[in-house]
């Protein structure tokens, strides 16, 4: 009836005390800012280290480092303006419609979807490259078969296929790629009948339809230690040796909860989860004006889809630690 909200009728029949000398919001500090001996320890950490602002962040938490979150992480590293290595430009592209030959994978165990494509490297000059075969297990993200070839064949895809669904000890179901000509050869296709193994393809001309391939051919070229060109194709294998060792045993993959693939295909991942749980629990009781709750370690996926989302929209469904233990 006043026209007036009721708690400006408030304020002006009771007005706050005015303050002498009043500190503008963005001044004031947080109760749960870091000090400033935490703030320059994590800036040192960052200045420190080769790798990125994600790879040194769980380094810290697996070493029982545990200063600061990731976004502090990644906060200081801005503010301080500290050069970290990356794995390239974000490239946002754009989501396919979805038809009927939509490829959908569903997985909930490591060992039963076998991802695979090839990607060629950088000779010494113009016109020179090495195709690198790489396959990938779509639960845990690990490489577990690769080779490094002059040219792209369909009898060395073949044999490379074979050989990773032999050391799965029939654990492998389907083995997923794109419409290459090796891919879709008469030798692959029979070679797969023979083991039983379905074959699934992406859509022409969707590359996200393999998208775990495409993230880790990403990573291996946009990453601080690619050369850019290679010598010869004993260089490039030397190379991919050591890099796909890395990547499958020190690479804290982000889809991972920041867990090693290896961890994840081998379910070692569950002590490394535990004994972050206990450093995180550490510093919660250290400063617990710091947290609205209590932590709690990330956990993997447990169930990895590809072109299939759950009624959240997500195709990952990570479960708490808690969850896990408990059950």
């Amino acid at each position: 009836m006043i026209g007036l909200p009721k708690s400006v009728f408030h304020y002006r029949r009771r007005p706050r005390p005015r303050v002498a000398d009043p500190v503008p919001h963005i001044d004031r500090p947080h109760p749960a800012a870091l000090s400033g001996t935490e703030r320059d320890e994590v800036a040192a950490r960052l200045r420190a280290s080769a790798r990125s602002v994600t790879e040194t962040f769980y380094d810290d938490l697996d070493c029982d480092r545990y200063v600061a979150s990731l976004s502090t992480y990644h906060r200081v590293a801005r503010t301080e303006q500290i050069p970290m290595a990356a794995t390239g430009p974000r490239r946002h592209r754009r989501v396919p419609t979805r038809t009927a030959r939509t490829p959908v994978l569903s997985t909930r165990a490591p060992g039963e979807i076998a991802c695979w494509d090839i990607s060629f490297l950088p000779g010494p000059f113009r016109g020179v490259h090495y195709a690198l075969y790489a396959v990938i297990d779509l639960f845990s993200r690990k490489i577990v078969g690769w080779s490094i070839q002059d040219r792209e064949n369909e009898r060395v895809a073949a044999a490379l296929i074979e050989a990773v669904i032999s050391a799965g000890c029939g654990r492998t179901k389907t083995v997923h790629s794109d419409n290459g000509a090796a891919m879709t050869s008469t030798t692959m296709r029979k070679m797969l009948e023979r083991h039983q193994v379905d074959q699934s393809l992406i859509r022409p001309g969707v590359s996200n339809d393999n998208a775990q391939m495409e993230s880790f051919f990403r990573t291996t070229k946009y990453g601080p230690t690619w050369p850019g060109a290679f010598e010869d194709i004993e260089h490039a294998t030397t190379w991919s040796a050591t890099f796909v060792d890395a990547y499958n045993n020190l690479h804290h993959h982000t889809s991972l909860a920041g867990y090693t693939p290896a961890q994840v295909y081998d379910g070692t991942w569950h002590t490394a989860a535990e004994r972050r749980q206990a450093t995180l629990d550490a510093a919660w009781q250290a400063n617990p004006n710091r947290y609205r709750k209590r932590p709690t370690a990330a956990t993997p996926p447990q169930h990895v889809t590809l072109n299939l989302a759950n009624e959240h929209g997500k195709t990952h469904t990570p479960p708490t630690l808690l969850e896990l233990i408990t059950g």
